[in-house]
């Protein structure tokens, strides 16, 4: 009986989806059975559901920092709704607006209409991870890509899973991004997913005391 594993088609699957293993079973999605459920940590805040370990973290960054007009990637996203947290938490003048993609984004900044942004950290761009801005805020936060079991008996295996898809990224990230391209629903250009992996870092530790974030998110 293989480990089932519904997971978000975001970057928080790609090392999964790297690995030719029979033993897993995933699903893409946040309704059904399964032992695993793989989202943002925002995402498993806003679901309720708890996080037993961090996967992944550093997927966006606020460039330079949060100051008059901010413009955000995707509204409602993990990142907007943090975004908010931290803002309102420090009392920051700081106004909002959106874009569907990273040329809309940079119009925004090209045109005058946005002072900063919160983007992908592979954009490029000079700044500080989410993570890291939300703990000069008081705010630890468990990762951009976090899990919740169901069966923590299958953690171990997981683990050891996840772990052989990043070092499949390691060793041959091309290969690896082909591999995951091929199993997702919705295609990534492969540059995407490289950069994407070549940005975050792992983690896989179980987190810390996460409670201020999860009563702000859940308030949010």
């Amino acid at each position: 009986m293989g480990i089932k594993i519904m997971t978000a088609p975001g970057p928080v699957c790609f090392p999964l989806l790297a690995v030719e293993n029979k033993d897993i079973e995933v699903k893409f999605g946040k309704d059904g059975n399964s032992d695993i459920i793989l989202d943002s940590s925002i995402s498993l805040m806003k679901r309720r559901l708890p996080i037993h370990m961090v996967l992944l973290s550093g997927l966006s960054m606020v460039s330079p920092d949060f100051r008059g007009t901010t413009a955000v990637l995707r509204k409602g996203g993990a990142s907007d709704v943090l975004s908010k947290i931290i803002v309102r938490s420090e009392a920051l003048p700081v106004d909002f607006v959106y874009g569907e993609n990273m040329e809309e984004i940079k119009a925004l900044m090209n045109k005058g209409k946005a002072t900063s942004a919160v983007v992908m950290s592979m954009s490029g761009m000079k700044g500080i991870t989410l993570e890291e801005r939300a703990m000069k805020s008081g705010f630890y936060v468990p990762g951009s890509c976090a899990a919740s079991f169901e069966d923590r008996s299958v953690l171990n295996e997981f683990k050891q899973i996840y772990n052989e898809g990043l070092e499949e990224f390691r060793k041959n990230p091309e290969k690896a991004a082909e591999t995951v391209s091929k199993k997702l629903p919705n295609k990534f250009p492969l540059e995407f997913i490289i950069g994407i992996m070549k940005s975050m870092k792992p983690i896989m530790e179980e987190p810390e005391d996460y409670s201020k974030l999860e009563v702000a998110v859940l308030n949010a």
